[in-house]
């Protein structure tokens, strides 16, 4: 079983794209999906309430709610580790935590019996069928600190590098041999990535953060000191892509389209799901689409998106 974690915020629509298209697609192994989602009024809590009645029969996703009140870090937790004090001062919201973001995500990886885990975002849609046989499993487990799978990557993603070898069914490529901070030399990304799940934890336990984008770069970084996860591998295909459309953090200036959450969330609520275009070619793992796909009672509406 792996255990699958996704981090979504105001955006129920585009979250019931990812799940629809996950249930569609995932044939192997068996998943515990845990949802930790949170939002900024009532208006989006519907959203996510009716998502939630869709999936009610799925017994292996779950959703969770962050909560208000968590506790400040204590000095101990700030200086207990090298990196943690800078982290605390770079980043004005570890200061005064606005939810339990980082203990609940903690306890969840504690319950679950999962060896293996993998993250995610909710403006992603899986576009072929994922089946991963037990030997990635068996090869990540024969070195856990070194060894992670992805499943966004593929030939001639993201300007492939010259490094990337190509095996029977895989790709296969060591960190250090490509460039850092693209899509092949993330050491750790929380776009579909498998890792052990004992050595996240680990690090998650060291290491302070509040949300998940105070957590992918210092944790990456992290691990890339170590020369943690320097091996990986990939499918030939990549089996989803992310959508960009919109942004719901302020902490990096990360390109988006500018798509309205709230006026996605209205067409949610009026009983409309949202899909969208799938290139042609597929060579990048985020796509900037110029439309979007909505569908109520079997028909589709074109949303134009004006860049």
């Amino acid at each position: 079983m792996l255990q699958i974690i996704i981090f979504s915020f105001n955006r129920a629509i585009q979250l019931d794209t990812l799940l629809s298209s996950f249930v569609e697609y995932w044939k192997n192994p068996s998943y515990q999906v845990d949802i930790i989602y949170n939002t900024s009024d009532d208006f989006f809590q519907k959203g996510y309430e009716l998502l939630m009645n869709k999936f009610e029969n799925n017994n292996c996703i779950h959703f969770h709610k962050e909560s208000k009140g968590c506790r400040s870090y204590t000095a101990k937790e700030i200086l207990g580790s090298a990196g943690n004090l800078k982290h605390y001062f770079k980043y004005p919201a570890i200061k005064h935590p606005r939810s339990n973001f980082r203990p609940l995500m903690i306890k969840l990886m504690e319950e679950s019996e999962a060896r293996e885990i993998m993250f995610m975002t909710d403006d992603a849609m899986y576009i072929r069928p994922v089946d991963i046989p037990t030997e990635v499993f068996d090869w990540i487990n024969e070195d856990p600190k070194h060894r992670q799978f992805s499943l966004r990557l593929g030939i001639g993603m993201n300007a492939q590098p010259a490094a990337i070898r190509e095996l029977d069914e895989y790709l296969e490529w060591k960190l250090k041999d490509v460039p850092h901070m693209n899509n092949w030399g993330y050491y750790f990304s929380v776009d579909a990535h498998i890792y052990n799940k004992a050595l996240i934890l680990d690090f998650y336990k060291r290491y302070i953060f509040v949300n998940p984008n105070t957590l992918e770069g210092y944790i990456e970084a992290k691990l890339k000191r170590r020369g943690y996860v320097n091996e990986e591998r990939s499918f030939k295909e990549a089996k989803l892509l992310s959508f960009p459309i919109n942004m719901v953090q302020t902490f990096s200036d990360n390109e988006s389209l500018g798509v309205s959450t709230e006026k996605l969330n209205q067409y949610y609520l009026d009983g409309y799901t949202l899909k969208y275009p799938i290139p042609e070619e597929i060579n990048i793992f985020q796509v900037y689409p110029d439309h979007l796909i909505i569908e109520k009672d079997g028909c589709k509406e074109i949303l134009k998106i004006n860049n």
